[in-house]
């Protein structure tokens, strides 16, 4: 029995640490899932309001969406395993039960000697009957051999009894948590419809105001002309102050530590509000069925709640903060080689020269008062080349 159960546990051991990570990263990635739907079912409730559609609301529900999608993902690959579980379950307890049966005949075969031998005087003829003291002897230890292996056998068929229970019990957990993750992925998959529905009517409504549409995109577009100017005309201003070609030759000891500890934080580091989401990426952003909706984004767009402050992803010096038209503030923040930019605040509460902390608060994130959600821009540079930042920020 003890081998039995040795190798048992062993084999679920085994499972369990290849499998304990992967439920872990699951069940993170379906709380996420579960905080981002949050939020942008908060934001849509918040922009519910407006009578028209606008591309800010679209963004967010399309980020909803995502999030729904990724969810259901994540159900169905937990459902996965725990079907293997169960599986793997189910052969453990067909093991036990066949190791059992095997106990139990051998018991009864047992039992049936015993009782045929169950008289003192029985087992002492039967010994005296030997040819020999030295095989009388031998009977001896063959009867004690046998009771005490009775004995044994007993105990194992209770402790198999024992684990049989416990395996079922366990089989019977996954079959019920199975069942509540199959019922959440259709309640989600309902979720899921819907909102795609209402997308397909946001689009139809955004499409009657195409004008509208473009110029808020040429808008954006020159915003993110001036900012990334401005950045170039500091980071070449510094360079003619520093009498350097680039930066990094020009850095100090410590700068560069800086840098060096920003560049091992990649992927890493924290968002630049606590509680948001990624509603425009780095790079070309389109929206199916909006003609001339596309745009090429320097940084991320990220949507919040209103009044939520800003805060710096890494310790630095503020090189500098300046406004542009119809962007509010915009704090840049060096990190040795690299450089940390945040567009879009309100009151800013750091300054040039300014040594900030990783998650210091440089100011709150301007809402519009139609829309009611907040929003950031967020880019890093790495001297004159522009990253992606959501290589950088943690997952």
């Amino acid at each position: 029995m003890k081998r039995i159960s040795i190798i048992i546990g062993i084999l679920a051991f085994s499972a369990l640490l290849l499998k304990g990570q992967d439920r872990e990263e699951l069940e993170r990635q379906k709380q996420k899932a579960f905080d981002e739907i949050k939020l942008a079912r908060e934001l849509m409730e918040k922009t519910a309001a407006e009578r028209s559609s606008s591309l800010q609301q679209l963004r967010i529900l399309q980020n909803g969406i995502n999030s729904r999608d990724r969810l259901i993902r994540t159900l169905e690959s937990e459902i996965e395993m725990l079907d293997e579980e169960i599986s793997m379950a189910q052969e453990q307890i067909r093991k036990l039960e066949a190791q059992n049966n095997k106990n139990r005949d051998e018991y009864a075969r047992m039992i049936y000697y015993a009782y045929r031998n169950h008289t003192e005087y029985e087992k002492l003829m039967y010994i005296l009957a030997g040819e020999s003291i030295s095989q009388s002897y031998q009977r001896y230890k063959y009867l004690k051999y046998i009771a005490d292996y009775r004995e044994r056998k007993g105990e194992e068929i209770t402790q198999l009894i024992d684990e049989l229970e416990r395996k079922k019990e366990e089989q019977d957990s996954l079959r019920n948590e199975k069942l509540g993750l199959l019922e959440s992925k259709e309640n989600e998959q309902v979720q899921l419809v819907s909102q795609r529905n209402r997308r397909s009517e946001m689009v139809n409504e955004l499409k009657k105001q195409e004008n509208k549409q473009k110029r808020d995109i040429e808008e954006k577009e020159r915003i993110a002309r001036e900012l990334e100017a401005e950045i170039r005309r500091i980071i070449e201003e510094e360079a003619r102050k520093l009498n350097a070609n680039n930066m990094v030759a020009a850095l100090t000891p410590e700068q560069q530590l800086v840098g060096n500890d920003f560049k091992r934080n990649k992927g890493k580091l924290p968002w630049p509000v606590e509680r948001g989401m990624i509603t425009a990426g780095f790079g070309k952003n389109e929206y199916g069925g909006l003609v001339g909706s596309s745009y090429n984004n320097n940084g991320i767009d990220i949507n919040t709640t209103p009044g939520t402050k800003v805060r710096a992803v890494f310790e630095g010096e503020v090189t500098k903060v300046f406004a542009i038209l119809g962007a509010n503030y915009t704090v840049l923040i060096r990190h040795g080689e690299y450089l940390s930019v945040y567009q879009n605040l309100v009151n800013v509460r750091v300054k040039t020269g300014d040594k900030v902390l990783t998650k210091e608060i440089l100011g709150e994130a301007f809402t519009d008062d139609d829309q009611q959600v907040g929003m950031v821009h967020f880019e890093v540079w790495q001297e004159r080349n522009i990253l992606n930042p959501e290589d950088w920020i943690s997952k």
